[in-house]
């Protein structure tokens, strides 16, 4: 298996050519198979697209994590530049969604609906369940929610009925690469928890080594608690690389810097061959 896996858009990044912006997307190169796992908030996909001198055009499939508007933004600009793309996601992402702070909510859903992508003839594979979506490549679909400690890591809400209610984000997938070496799991956010993240990739793909997990962890609202558990998790994991971005926040990427070896910084810009 050859295998490229470059990020586009990261919170950061120490290149002047790149653009930093507040969400994640990631380029994979699986032997002739081109992967976009997630798109950014806005047009920092693009801008860097052509810095990097990666050819949109090229992709194959895009896969969205979770319906959050700094995961799925990018994707109607790219339509709109490039054309028809194969979209996988869990059909939970067009629920109309919020971040509560006290009284007031904040929009953090996609901008766009079902339609917009069926008027733009783009062909949605709604994608509840675990599939292979080309060799050795898998979309978790819903992850299981096991461990008590574990939380999306936010005071989320979504509109259920005509009333707002709590937003677990059942809708948290992650990409997972059968690589002779061990699983590579690739993720948005992890609001389902990067433990429950990882059991759940050995578990479905009947594996236990892990080579990497590249991806936001959201860990930056977690408890000293989480972290004490989330670290103590990861020690037994293993894991050879560690690359923490986005919603990972600057003390848990400490901490787990401190506590594990082989944790990066995920930046815009960055390329892992495996």
């Amino acid at each position: 298996m050859r295998l490229k896996i470059q990020i586009m858009v990261e919170n950061t990044t120490p290149s002047p050519k790149l653009r930093g912006e507040y969400g994640f997307a990631a380029w994979l190169e699986v032997d002739d198979t081109i992967i976009l796992f997630d798109t950014g908030s806005q047009e920092a996909l693009l801008y860097n697209a052509q810095a990097l001198k990666l050819d949109l055009n090229q992709i194959d499939k895009v896969v969205l994590s979770h319906g959050h508007f700094d995961h799925t933004g990018g994707l109607l600009p790219l339509i709109q530049q490039n054309g028809a793309v194969e979209v996988y996601a869990h059909p939970g992402i067009f629920i109309r969604r919020y971040s509560r702070a006290g009284e007031h909510l904040r929009n953090i859903g996609c901008s766009f609906s079902l339609d917009d992508l069926n008027q733009a003839e783009i062909k949605f594979v709604p994608t509840e369940n675990f599939t292979e979506i080309t060799t050795g490549v898998y979309v978790s679909g819903r992850v299981p929610r096991n461990t008590a400690f574990e939380t999306a890591g936010g005071d989320f809400v979504k509109e259920s009925d005509g009333e707002m209610v709590a937003d677990d984000i059942d809708d948290d997938m992650f990409l997972v690469i059968d690589h002779p070496e061990g699983l590579i799991i690739i993720s948005g956010c992890a609001h389902a928890g990067i433990v429950n993240t990882i059991q759940y990739a050995r578990q479905v793909m009947g594996k236990t080594l892990i080579k990497a997990f590249i991806g936001g962890t959201h860990l930056m609202t977690a408890s000293e608690d989480r972290l004490t558990k989330t670290i103590s998790f990861l020690k037994t994991a293993a894991i050879e690389k560690l690359i923490v971005c986005h919603c990972t926040g600057f003390t848990a990427a400490a901490k787990l810097h401190q506590h594990l070896p082989g944790v990066i910084k995920g930046e815009s810009g960055m390329i892992f061959n495996f």
